[in-house]
Formats: structure tokens, sequence, C-alpha cells
């Protein structure tokens, strides 16, 4: 029998066994979805119905791999992981193959696509913030996105950029993919976007239809031209800061591996206009393979490159010429094998460190630092390289490493060609088109364009080994008595040898009297050439 007191609680208890039970389901619901997230229950499987639809994804699925999914995927919530199961989802009618997409209001995190291969779309994987164009300075990355990953897959034949990270993205790893027969870019991260990981990736055979060596047709003053083009890079950083891209494999890209520059807010009247505020800094490339190919890691590569068909909103300096920003980036650890031009430096304070350069054809270089016009009309040659502990292997050319058109401000230290010390010297500048992206152009009727065979640029020739100078610590060409003071110290064993690499002839990490006085002698009667 109930007493007062019984009745007086009852209504409490009541209430406490609700919050409970409540409590209780909420718990479950958020541990079966962490569960599912870590794999610990399988997601539901999305049929081949729908597979001809575009299908939009809010919980964690998976896709029936019997068939071919044409239709294109979205991806519109966070804590969701797609498992493809190896399905491919094709089409060539179609924009985008899978769509990772939140509102710029909306923050996106903890998405996962894995196992898809994705062929022919316009983009074969595009990631954006809808209505990142409006976002105010100041405010882009307010409800960004984060934790969102790629990987185990394939991109194929895009028709457009393959993977594309688009403004203000942050946080997305693309990581175990094929990446291969793109129309532009592999992978293009565009400006604003940052803190983005791009790993162990095979980035090869990309960038042919854009702007490539098949020609296309363009407008400039009322008049039709057709024009020839290097095509595209296997990963463009584009106005993207604070990435890193390493352990990727590149071969066989049209116009090189990777190319980090500034859009110069090009071609305001499209619908694709936006106002570019940042540069590509900050940027880490390190542990990769470099196969074949023109360059390599080019920093600001449109730095010297005539930008008038482009419509660029950024002030011109000279004619046809804006500054590109592409400034404090790292290129380290990584093997450049058979590369023209391995590393091409055009803009301040990138670190050149510990990469290993190996060719078989006299003609190649390790590193190129220096930028033309630039230099010749603002009075600003590169400034702040820091080259150090690389290592080259280029048969025929004992002394890889040059400069073009000045450099300002260069530390360079511990460089080796064939396990000797060399020095920094000046180079040829390499050959460019007449406008950015463009080898060669002619007037032409876009009903009758030109049949003749695609022109290249004209490769370099083997350049005359440089005088190395013993003693000469910081590679300006001369030996001072900075240099000759240094060189002592280290005879001394008061700072480490790598700090005068040039002094220590015999490698062996110190400075004996002979090379003391081989300094001395450079700093009387000038450089020996190497032989």
């Amino acid at each position: 029998m109930l007493t007062n007191t019984d009745r007086r609680f009852a209504p409490l208890a009541s209430a406490l066994r609700r919050v409970a039970v409540s409590t209780l389901a909420l718990a479950s619901s958020v541990l079966l979805a962490a569960a599912a997230q870590a794999g610990g229950l399988e997601a539901p499987v999305i049929g081949c119905e729908q597979a001809d639809e575009m299908v939009e994804i809010t919980q964690s699925s998976r896709l029936d791999p019997s068939c071919e999914w044409t239709g294109g995927i979205r991806v519109v919530a966070s804590d969701v992981t797609l498992d493809c199961q190896d399905a491919r989802i094709v089409s060539t009618n179609v924009r985008y193959g899978i769509h990772i997409i939140a509102p710029v209001d909306t923050p996106l995190s903890n998405v996962t696509v894995r196992n898809c291969h994705v062929e022919g779309f316009l983009n074969c994987i595009h990631i954006e913030r809808e209505g990142f164009r409006e976002l105010p300075a100041g405010e882009e990355y307010e409800n960004t996105f984060s934790n969102i990953v790629i990987e185990d897959g394939s991109v194929l034949n895009s028709r457009g950029v393959g993977l594309y990270v688009n403004g203000y993205v942050t946080d997305v790893t693309v990581r175990r993919l094929h990446i291969e027969g793109t129309g532009s870019s592999g992978i293009y991260l565009e400006t604003g976007s940052r803190a983005n990981f791009i790993e162990d990736n095979e980035i090869v055979n990309n960038g042919f239809r854009e702007n490539g060596p098949g020609g296309q047709f363009f407008e400039l003053a009322g008049t039709t031209f057709f024009f020839w083009g290097p095509g595209r890079e296997g990963v463009a950083i584009d106005g993207s800061r604070d990435n890193v891209v390493r352990n990727n494999y590149f071969e066989g890209n049209s116009s090189g591996a990777i190319l980090l520059y500034k859009n110069c807010g090009e071609f305001p009247d499209s619908n694709r206009y936006f106002e570019r505020r940042y540069g590509s800094h900050g940027n880490v490339i390190e542990g990769n393979t470099f196969v074949g190919g023109d360059n390599g890691v080019w920093v600001a590569s449109r730095m010297a490159e005539n930008t008038i068909p482009m419509e660029c909103t950024d002030p011109q300096y000279a004619t046809g010429f804006v500054l590109d920003h592409a400034d404090d980036n790292t290129v380290r650890g990584n093997l450049f094998e058979n590369v023209t031009y391995p590393v091409r430096v055009e803009d301040d304070g990138t670190i050149v460190e510990d990469n290993e350069f190996v060719s078989d054809d006299p003609a190649h270089l390790a590193v190129l630092v220096g930028t033309p016009v630039r230099t010749s009309v603002l009075g600003l040659p590169v400034d702040r390289t820091r080259i150090s502990g690389n290592q080259a292997r280029i048969e025929g050319n004992q002394t890889p490493y040059r400069w073009v058109h000045g450099h300002a401000d260069t530390t360079f230290a511990n460089n080796r060609s064939f396990g000797d010390a060399v020095g920094f010297c000046e180079g040829e500048p390499p050959a460019r088109g007449p406008f950015v992206m463009a080898i060669e152009f002619v007037q032409a009727e876009r009903d009758d364009p030109p049949q003749r065979e695609a022109p290249t640029l004209p490769t370099p020739r083997p350049l005359a080994a440089c005088p190395t100078c013993r003693g000469d610590c910081n590679a300006d060409g001369v030996v001072t008595v900075d240099d000759l003071v240094r060189a002592v110290r280290v005879a001394l064993g008061e700072i480490d040898a790598d700090t005068c690499s040039l002094v220590d002839r015999d490698n062996d990490g110190a400075a004996d009297i002979a090379e003391l006085m081989a300094a001395v002698d450079t700093a009387l009667n000038g450089c020996v050439r190497a032989g």
C-alpha cells in the first residue's frame, strides 16, 4: 500500500525513469553510429536499382559493386562513411562523380569515402563549401570542413580536374589513390583551401586536354586565335596554404608534377570569378618520387609568365605581368629521376633540402633559382632561398645547382654532386612561351583549326661546368674575409663543416691546413673550374 510520501514522490520517480530511458537510447545510438563508423557494424547497402540516379548520402552506406553507378553521388552529412566496395562510378555527361558539399554556414566533418573507382566526369571528386565565393574577408574559415578523407580508389579520365578541393575547404586527406588520364590537373587545390594532405598516391599521365598539345581556340580583343600549350600539372596548388604533399609517385604529367602559384583574379566576367586573397604559402612537399618530364616542383610558376589573355584583376607591374605569390614553401627529401628542371624557384623563402637528383641527361639540372621580369623591372631578385644537403648524380653535369637573373640572401650549404661539394653558379634561363600556358599561337577561324604537329619549347643544352670556389661558404662566387674566418672556425672544430662545405674538399667533416690554403688561394686568385 502506498503511503502519502510514496504518492508525493511518484511523479518524480516516473520522470527520472523517462530521463534514464532517453539517455540510454541516445547513448546506444551514439555507440551504434561510432561502431558503424569504425567498421564494427556493416552499413546498409544501396542497391543497383538506384545506380542511374543521383544518390544522396546522409548516413554511412555501401554501394553494391555489381553494377556501374552513372548518376553521381552527393555526400551532404557529417559522420558518415561511403564505402563503394570497389564499385565503378562512371559517366561522360554528368558534372561530378562524388560531390562532398555543405553550405558555408554549416560545418562538415568526419566524412570518409573509400574504395571508389570514379571515371569520366567533369570532376570525378569535388569537395565544396556551397556559396564560398561570397564569403567576406576574415570570415572564410568559420563553419569549415574537417577530417574529410578520400582513400583507396581511383580517379580516371576526367574531362577536367580529377579531384577538386574548392575554395576555403580545409583538412582534406587524399591517400592511396591512382589518378590518371585527367583532362586538366590531377588534383587541384583552389585558392583559400588550406591544411590538406596528399599522400601515398600515384599521379600519372594527367593534364593533356586543357591548354594541351592538341591545341584550342581563344578570343583576345575580338580576334580568334588557336594556341598550343604545355597542358596541366599533376597537382595544382593555386593560392592554397599549409598543405602537405608527401610520399606520392609522379610520372608523365603534361606540364609538370607540382606547380605552386596564385590565380591572378582571371576572367572577372566569368560566373566562376571570385576574389583571390591568398597565395600558395607554407606548403611542404616531401618524400615524393618524380620521374621524367620538364618540371618537378615549380614554385611561383606564373611569376614570369605573360597573363594578358587571362584578363587579370591583380595589378600589372609591367605590361602583361602581375606578381605571383608562393613564398616560404619547403621541398624536402624527394627523389627526382630524369626531370629536366626538378626544382624551379621564382619566389622568396623557399627551402630546398635533402633531395636526390638523378639523370642520364647532362642538360638536366637539380635546382634553378631566379625570375626575369620581377628582377629587371622591380629590382627584386628571388630572395631568402635555402638550398642545403642535396645530392646530385646527373651524368655529364658536375655543377647542377644554378641561378639565373640574380638572387639575394641565398643560403647554400653542403650540396654535392657525385659526392663532391660543389657551388651555386649562373645557368641559362629556361625557354618560355609567349603567354602563360601557351607555347605558340596563330590567328585562325573556329571552323578551320590549324592542321600541323604541335610545337614544343626548345630543350635546354648541356652547360659547361662552372667554377668551384673552395672556401666560398655562402656560394656567392667569391671567397671573402668572412668566408675565411668561417673556414678557420671549421678547422678549429667550432662550427660544423656543413656550414662551409666548399672548404672541405675531401669530405671528411673537417678542414685541414691544405684546405685552408686552398681557400686563401681562391680569395687571392679566383675560383677554379670544376672538372
